[in-house]
């Protein structure tokens, strides 16, 4: 009976595999082949050995997803194929060893397609619901890999339990503090700093409301939003900010450091506080007052700030928020990947997932959020109508980095496009993404660009106006024949 059910497991696998070319959408891939490994996506020239397809397979379940594709260099990311007879073979070979390896299972979709007449072996996984997923024989602790960047990792004890959490759907600021007695942890304060932010009267009911105490048999307790929220150094000495301004445009050299304690909205207004001393702020008369503005935006600063803090994960121990000034930029990072299935055009877009619910809802009613994944947005609003080069979002390993350029933005005479009067040899993603495409094929057009950076042909448009006033690229050919190449 244990044989015939196994059977049936594994053919139910295989019914999954669509062993023919998949309808995909090509361009998408394409250009997830030219932005190369990340934490969704692992490249392989070859069939790898079956440890590296397991540890991909549970890192990628543990976390947001993702897709290992056989016959690219995942050096170079060039597509060199796979053989007509790997078609046939790999993927029921590929199917039961992540299914005989792995726990809990794992059900991969894997198909074939076709780019540049090359066959490419696509294995996607998709995100788990009980994790943590693990390799069979080496058990739970020794077993469980997580995607941190382009790498597959073992997780450590913190990420075990986050990802028990995960499976439970709770989040790590939720937990009960049991063995912690939360009158230590300056309530008076906490109820006469709320009741002041909110204009009301706060008190122990209102906490239990926000959950920041939770009571269990007639006994009240702290939970970890509460600690965390009173910045409690016992527990949690990292939940800080970090203030740096540099000397330049690197961290060579200090000019003023800052490192900000206490409750979490007492240390936003004391970074804000930090950066209204160091970025420049001009005023000019409009009509019989003066108006001052900084060369970038505080609304959009703050936007940064309340995000790192309130979404930053919490359970990863040692590491804090850094506010960093440069002459030329800022840079504001956080502790922690994106949540699950997000990334980076997801938030710029006003998708969002709370990692810290507790948090996230005491900063609702302080009035610090708005509306729900309405604050990215408003850091894009706010410097483009302060004419500045459009932020970068920076998923690196286990932090998410937000960086704003200085420098406004001028139009060139004769042309539509803009480039920054300060920091012109500064590209933007899809402008790198241009100048790789160019590099591997030799050329593009507009059309092409469009489809790569799923944008329309007016924008793809002003990218290469810009790129051409900043001489990285110059056009080629006329009308329905314009193409781009690199110049020189």
């Amino acid at each position: 009976m244990n044989e015939y059910v196994c059977g049936m497991m594994i053919l139910l696998v295989n019914e999954m595999i669509i062993k023919v070319e998949k309808k995909v959408n090509k361009m998408t891939l394409l250009k997830q082949i030219e932005t190369g490994e990340n934490r969704r996506i692992e490249f392989k020239e070859k069939f790898p050995d079956s440890m590296k397809i397991i540890k991909t397979a549970i890192a990628f379940s543990n976390g947001a997803g993702g897709k290992l594709i056989i016959g690219i260099k995942d050096k170079t990311n060039e597509i060199v194929g796979i053989t007509d007879d790997e078609v046939m073979e790999l993927p029921d070979k590929i199917s039961n060893i992540i299914y005989d390896s792995c726990y809990p299972n794992i059900i991969p979709e894997i198909y074939i397609t076709n780019i540049d007449e090359k066959n490419l072996l696509v294995i996607e996984i998709f995100p788990g619901n009980l994790k943590p997923y693990y390799i069979k024989s080496k058990g739970k602790r020794k077993g469980t890999y997580i995607r941190v960047g382009a790498t597959n990792k073992l997780a450590d004890e913190e990420m075990l339990l986050e990802l028990e959490r995960q499976k439970r759907n709770i989040s790590f600021d939720e937990e009960i503090l049991y063995d912690y007695d939360f009158e230590n942890l300056i309530l008076e304060k906490l109820m006469k700093d709320l009741s002041d932010l909110l204009d009301k009267e706060i008190d122990q009911k209102s906490l239990l409301n926000l959950k920041l105490l939770k009571e269990e048999n007639g006994k009240m307790y702290s939970t970890r939003a509460m600690a965390i929220l009173l910045g409690n150094k016992e527990l949690f000495e990292y939940a800080r900010i970090k203030c740096a301004r540099f000397k330049g445009n690197d961290v060579g050299e200090f000019i003023d450091q800052k490192e900000f304690n206490g409750t979490l909205y007492e240390q936003i207004e004391n970074a804000m506080n930090f950066a209204k001393v160091y970025i420049k702020k001009a005023g000019k008369i409009e009509g019989i007052q003066r108006k001052d503005t900084y060369e970038i935006p505080m609304v959009a600063i703050r936007e940064a700030i309340i995000n790192a803090v309130i979404h930053r994960d919490y359970s990863i121990s040692g590491s804090d928020v850094k506010f960093a000034i440069y002459d030329d930029r800022i840079e504001i990072t956080s502790p922690g990947y994106l949540p699950k299935t997000l990334d980076i055009e997801d938030i710029k877009n006003g998708r969002s997932e709370i990692r810290n619910k507790v948090l996230a809802r005491v900063f609702k009613e302080l009035r610090f959020i708005e509306q729900w994944g309405t604050g990215i947005r408003r850091i894009l609003s706010a410097c483009e109508k302060a004419e500045l080069k459009e932020p970068e979002f920076i998923e690196s390993g286990m932090f998410v980095k937000v960086v704003m350029y200085k420098g406004k933005i001028k139009k060139v005479p004769g042309s539509s496009g803009k480039v920054p009067e300060s920091s012109g040899s500064l590209l933007s993603q899809n402008e790198i993404e241009i100048i790789r495409y160019i590099k591997e094929h030799n050329r593009i057009t507009t059309k092409c660009a469009a489809e790569i950076l799923n944008i329309t042909d007016r924008g793809a448009r002003k990218i290469f106006e810009r790129l051409i006033l900043a001489e990285f690229i110059e056009a080629r050919g006329k009308g329905r024949y314009r193409y781009y190449q690199l110049k020189n």
